[in-house]
C-alpha cells in the first residue's frame, strides 16, 4: 500500500522537523496529496455513510481522514468533530465506525478543549472492551491543551486512574503529541525517583518510556539535558531502561547531524514543489 508506507516513512520527517520552519511547507505540500484522496473517500462513500468494500480501501480511508485533517484539508476537521459532538449527545449510541475511532478521536480531541476530554475520559472508564479502552487512551494524549496533558500525565502515576503497566505507554503516548513531548520529559524527570520506586517492577518497561519520551530529541540543548538526566541519576539507575539512555544519547546525536546535513535541502525541495 504506498500510503501505508509513504506514511512510516514521513514519521521521522515529522518528528524531525515538526518545531522547525520546515514544518510549514511541508504540511502545504502533504495537504496538496491528500486533499484528492479524502475527496475520493468523501465520494465512495456516499458523503462519509458507508464503509468501503476492499481492505485496501478501507485501510487509506483511514489513512485519508488522518492525515487531511493533520494537514488542515477543509471538512476533515468539521467531519471528526461532528461525528463526535453526535456521540456526546447520546453516549449509549457510539455512531463512529470502529475502523475509523482511533483517527476520529484523535482528531475531535485535538480540535476540541475540555469538555471532548473530559467526555473521552469518561468513555474511556467505562468502556467495557480493551480495544476501546486503549483507543480512547491513546486520544485522550492528542489534546493541544498543556494543562490538560500535565493533568493526564499526573493521572498515570494513580493507578487508580490509570493501570499500572498501562502508565509507561500512556506517557509515550502524550510525548508522541508534539505539544505534550516537553511537558512528558520535564514529568519524567522530575519523578524519576518516585517512577523508579513505585514502578521498578517487570509491568513497567523503562526502556520504552526513555526512549519514548526522548525521540524527536535533535538539538545540542536537549542533548546536554538527556546527559545531565544520566548524569542525576546515575546513583540510582535505570534498571531496565540502562541501555536506553545510552541509545538515546547516540540517537539524539545521529539527529543532530542528520538535520545539519539534510534541512536546509528539504526545506527547499518542498519550497520548490509548492512552487505555481
Amino acid at each position: 500500500m504506498p500510503w501505508e508506507s509513504a506514511l512510516d516513512n514521513l514519521d521521522y520527517f515529522t518528528l524531525m522537523f515538526d518545531r522547525t520552519e520546515v514544518y510549514g511547507p511541508m504540511q502545504a505540500y502533504l495537504k496538496t496529496k491528500v486533499g484528492p484522496l479524502f475527496e475520493y473517500f468523501k465520494q465512495i462513500t456516499s458523503n462519509w455513510t458507508k464503509v468501503p468494500e476492499g481492505h485496501t480501501d478501507q485501510y487509506n480511508q483511514i489513512n485519508a481522514i488522518r492525515m487531511a485533517c493533520r494537514t488542515g484539508v477543509e471538512g476533515c476537521e468539521e467531519l471528526t468533530t461532528g461525528w463526535f459532538n453526535e456521540w456526546m449527545m447520546n453516549p449509549d449510541i457510539n455512531p463512529i465506525h470502529p475502523n475509523l475511532r482511533t483517527t476520529v478521536y484523535c482528531s475531535a480531541i485535538a480540535a476540541g478543549g475540555v469538555a471532548e476530554w473530559d467526555f473521552g475520559w469518561e468513555m474511556f472508564l467505562n468502556a467495557s472492551m480493551a480495544s476501546e479502552a486503549e483507543k480512547l487512551r491513546s486520544a485522550l494524549a492528542c489534546t493541544k491543551e498543556p494543562w490538560l496533558l500535565n493533568r493526564y500525565l499526573e493521572y498515570t502515576l494513580d493507578p487508580t486512574k490509570i493501570r499500572k503497566q498501562d502508565a509507561t505507554s500512556t506517557i509515550v503516548y502524550i510525548a508522541s503529541n508534539v505539544v505534550g513531548q516537553p511537558l512528558a520529559w520535564d514529568f519524567v524527570r522530575a519523578k524519576w525517583d518516585y517512577i523508579f520506586t513505585e514502578y521498578g517492577g517487570g509491568s513497567f518497561s523503562f526502556s520504552n518510556l526513555i526512549n519514548g519520551v526522548t525521540k524527536r530529541f535533535s538539538t545540542e540543548f536537549e542533548l546536554k539535558q538527556l546527559e545531565q538526566f544520566k548524569a542525576d541519576n546515575a546513583e540510582a539507575g535505570f534498571g531496565s531502561g540502562t541501555l536506553a539512555v545510552d541509545q538515546s544519547i547516540e540517537r539524539t546525536k545521529a539527529n543532530i547531524k542528520w538535520l545539519a546535513a539534510n534541512q536546509k535541502t528539504v526545506m527547499e525541495w518542498f519550497e520548490n514543489e509548492l512552487k505555481p
